[in-house]
């Protein structure tokens, strides 16, 4: 697969953002997130990409409608057409503008699609319009869409957003609303589909920020090497019917007839065949650490409300000792399960406690801590995108028949995405490119994915 770029362009909020708002000041939990943008991609299948409607009765192409879309949801989003100022913690928001790449790929979509556990992630990558890691810099924008357009005529609009303002479910509030502008300059909105909502970016009077350094995840700030890449990183789908049996062999009392959640009983199988190849040297320390991300909208007591932007998660982490013969299965989804639930606990209690920003910090500590221990022989990053509504994301040429991640260079690091009917998950795995042939050969990874 070859991506040529084709020309690349800086898209502007329509209308200019007010005096008041040109320097946004990010929260704790944004000081504290790692120095990269977070990938998304979304495919769209079609035979004509000129054909996308009617505006003021001419005919317009996907790609000036989305430029035109993008530039009017970017008056409500204006910190992603902003700077960040690192020495300033802060956002400079004097519309400079997000990136706009237009692309055109040498195959037809359903090819890409179509090599299932076989494709080559890596090569999504290049669907992307920045590097992963090139962010925090003055001339960095916080917000970058690149549009494919494939030999058919499907295309894939890989967005990127710097995590210095957003955590996924901002992402996907972004993404949702800039499809619903998108169908409203078509006129094709209708009275099921959802209306326009403000987001609200006062984050840092919530979780005032402290001047403090993101996570060192070590991405660089160069292109992802797509030929030789140090990381391997591959896509295992779990059906609903796999799923629930997994759910039923988590369960720690078989008497018991409630079970473990869907996803921390993924994190259970994926963790588990993880951690077993990295202490099956018995010369490696057997100490393992399991980091996940919980989100505190409508957690917090009074509740935090799910247009809030920014990052607002707590980092909820698990740290053990394994066995000689690895990690007990269904002993540590009910720590992934107990710690969960810790942490929602702590979320009801941060503005009542008076130390929200140290129970804020506590995990991220804990995490920054553990990747220099010598103890430690994994550390696993786990992000459950599950339940954000990207497959809802129509522009006005109906919903994406995928969605994706990318190749994400952080060792150990998993990512959890429904499929289109929202029964089914994806888990997008990426480890060191020796330990792929080993996780894919593990037992319950072989039972439980297609």
């Amino acid at each position: 697969m070859k991506v040529e770029h084709l020309s690349t362009e800086v898209i502007k909020p329509c209308t200019s953002t007010p005096l008041s708002l040109r320097d946004y000041k990010i929260s704790i939990v944004d000081e504290l997130a790692p120095v990269m943008n977070v990938p998304v991609i979304l495919y769209y299948p079609t035979d004509d990409i000129h054909s996308s409607g009617k505006e003021n009765g001419t005919s317009i192409s996907k790609c000036m409608h989305l430029k035109k879309s993008l530039s009017k949801v970017l008056t409500r989003f204006y910190p992603f057409a902003g700077r960040y100022m690192k020495d300033l913690y802060m956002v400079n928001c004097s519309d400079q503008g997000a990136e706009f790449v237009e692309a055109k790929v040498d195959i037809r979509l359903d090819e890409l699609i179509g090599r299932g556990k076989d494709m080559k992630v890596e090569l999504l990558n290049s669907l992307l319009p920045r590097p992963i890691g090139a962010g925090d810099e003055v001339t960095d924008p916080m917000l970058a869409v690149q549009v494919s357009v494939f030999a058919c005529g499907g295309c894939a609009i890989g967005v990127l957003s710097s995590h210095r303002i957003a955590d996924i479910s901002t992402i996907s509030t972004l993404i949702k609303e800039w499809a619903t502008d998108a169908k409203l300059l078509l006129g094709a909105f209708d009275e099921n589909d959802p209306v326009p909502v403000s987001p609200i970016w006062n984050s840092a009077s919530l979780f005032p920020g402290k001047k403090m350094s993101g996570l060192p995840l070590g991405l660089i700030r160069e292109k992802e090497n797509i030929d030789n890449p140090k990381f391997a990183t591959k896509k295992f789908y779990f059906s609903s019917s796999a799923i629930a049996k997994i759910r039923k062999k988590a369960r720690l009392d078989n008497s018991s007839e409630k079970l473990p959640t869907r996803v921390q009983s993924l994190w259970g199988i994926i963790g588990k065949a993880i951690i077993d190849i990295n202490v099956a040297n018995p010369e490696k320390p057997r100490g393992f650490l399991i980091i996940q991300a919980v989100n505190m909208r409508e957690r917090t007591d009074p509740p935090i409300p799910k247009n809030q932007c920014g990052n607002l998660y707590l980092i909820s982490t698990v740290q053990s000792l394994a066995g000689e013969k690895g990690v007990e299965f269904q002993g540590l989804v009910d720590n992934l399960t107990r710690f969960v639930k810790r942490d929602v606990e702590v979320c009801k209690m941060l503005w009542t406690a008076g130390n929200g920003a140290q129970l804020i910090s506590q995990g991220f500590n804990e995490l920054i801590k553990c990747l220099t221990d010598p103890e430690m022989s994994c550390v696993n990053l786990f992000t459950d995108w599950s339940k954000s509504p990207f497959y809802e994301a129509d522009f006005g040429w109906g919903k994406p028949v995928w969605v994706s991640s990318v190749n994400v260079p952080v060792i150990n690091h998993v990512y959890l995405l429904r499929d289109k009917s929202g029964e089914g998950i994806e888990a997008w795995v990426n480890l060191k490119i020796d330990d792929m042939p080993k996780f894919e050969q593990d037992s319950n990874i072989m039972e439980f994915t297609t």
